[in-house]
């Protein structure tokens, strides 16, 4: 049998030590030959064995290219990493997933500089979230340290960790969804014009904002100053910038939906019974992936997180989803990925050829989809016609649990209560018509004592 040629991810062409590529629907890393002193010490310092243990680091095991069926070239290698279940981008995430990833970040550099080495880039994209905790994946980041170097991602952190947190901290805690026009890292001068003025009499901001936005990063004397630049400058840099990034903590403002299931919600009969039916509807079906759609703080996810392997719980609340990532980590929970993400406008396929970064959508596929007190906000807040979402459901898995909220809920009623109801179509019937033409309904049932429908279906193949 021929060995099939490989191409790397779209997502992997930056770096000339190696890349990823998939084969037969695995990850894999190949490392080029300039490379392999790095690799080496990597393994042999003992660094890779500290940093996986902590779970710092993901694992790989290296394997012969053979074993694969590819064709590689003798001076290369290749690496086999733990499989993610999903893929995650900064811009979808919450406060303090990107202040957990920072301080992973630089841990690992405190750990490097022990080894004699340092991280040679500093972005969250080598950051994704396995196991329930931020876990570095970028194996060929990893460089032998040269004694009198400053760190030269230093100002990647800031512009990429620090500009982000900084902006959620003074402003908004969706600032970090401006990641998504700047994914090299938010320009420390576009940074500092968003900043309050009060924020430069912190010493670290000033130093790392203020101060660093008016350095050219060709300056004349550059070489000079990173002779100069002792280990020990650059263990007492990287000691501040993680006291400091430990330090902020996001302001959280009350949102419309902040404890939605226990303040807002239609009484206890209705989530109780609401919980039965899911309850029974997941023991009719096999399943093992799950995205839950609309998850507010992750109820529902939670409910089936001993059932599922891999649960994706995506809102457009970063505060209800910074409370699920709390609950996730405080009680070790390893199979749930919480998302920021406004759905009628989901992450778009950014980078290079817009194929660096995936879209959201590209990236929602699973067995169970769950759609729970959702439609109604995408139909009536947003114009999206039942038909289109139902289209867009049946292209993320096989089964599906939906509920539909009739135009006489008050929660629909409170949606209409500032514009004109021009939703003639809005109702049971048209609902189930246009579901009805990519699914099968296997069950349905009113919620309680609302008049709220709850549908199990399965997906139709033609």
């Amino acid at each position: 049998m021929a060995m099939q040629p490989i191409e790397p991810l779209p997502s992997s062409y930056r770096d000339n030590a190696g890349f990823v590529f998939k084969h037969n629907n695995k990850i894999y890393r190949l490392i080029n030959e300039n490379y392999f002193g790095h690799y080496d010490m990597l393994l042999q310092s003992g660094l890779y064995k500290e940093l996986t243990t902590a779970g710092r680091l993901i694992k790989h095991e290296e394997i012969p290219a053979s074993s694969i069926e590819i064709a590689t070239t003798s001076n290369t290698k290749i690496i086999f990493p733990a499989q993610l279940p999903f893929i995650s981008y900064p811009y979808e995430w919450s406060f303090d997933m990107w202040k957990d990833a920072a301080i992973v970040t630089l841990k690992i550099v405190q750990v490097c500089l022990q080894k004699g080495m340092i991280l040679k880039d500093a972005t969250p994209f080598n950051i994704q979230f396995y196991n329930g905790r931020p876990v570095f994946i970028d194996t060929l980041s990893f460089e032998k340290y040269t004694e009198g170097n400053t760190w030269i991602a230093y100002r990647q952190f800031c512009e990429c960790f620090l500009s982000p947190l900084l902006l959620m901290y003074y402003g908004h805690r969706d600032m970090g969804k401006l990641f998504v026009a700047y994914p090299d890292g938010i320009p420390l001068e576009i940074t500092k014009s968003l900043l309050p003025l009060k924020s430069a009499l912190n010493i670290h901001v000033y130093m790392h904002v203020w101060l660093q936005s008016r350095v050219s990063v060709q300056t004349k004397n550059k070489k000079d100053e990173v002779k100069d630049f002792s280990k020990q400058k650059l263990e007492l840099l990287i000691k501040g910038l993680l006291e400091f990034v430990i330090s902020l903590t996001v302001k959280k403002n009350k949102s419309t939906w902040d404890d939605y299931y226990t303040d807002t919600i239609l009484g206890n009969n209705y989530l109780e019974h609401k919980s039965k039916l899911v309850k029974e509807y997941i023991d009719q079906i096999n399943f093992k992936t799950v995205i839950d759609l609309g998850a507010n703080d992750g109820y529902f996810s939670m409910l089936l997180q001993e059932k599922a392997s891999n649960i994706i719980s995506v809102d457009f609340d970063s505060n209800c989803v910074n409370d699920l990532y709390k609950s996730i980590r405080k009680n070790n929970i390893k199979n749930i990925v919480p998302i920021v993400a406004t759905l009628n406008t989901p992450s778009p396929a950014v980078g290079w050829a817009n194929e660096e970064r995936t879209s959201l959508t590209e990236r929602l596929k699973a067995d169970l989809i769950m759609a729970l007190a959702l439609v109604h906000h995408l139909a009536i807040s947003n114009n999206v016609t039942l038909a289109n979402i139902s289209d867009w459901l049946q292209n993320m898995g096989e089964f599906l649990i939906v509920e539909f909220v009739p135009k006489a809920d008050e929660k629909v009623q409170e949606l209409l209560l500032h514009r004109k109801d021009i939703f003639t179509n809005y109702t049971l019937q048209h609902f189930k018509d246009c579901f009805a033409l990519h699914f099968n309904i296997l069950q349905e049932e009113t919620v309680g004592t609302t008049e709220r429908t709850l549908f199990l279906m399965q997906k139709k193949y033609v």
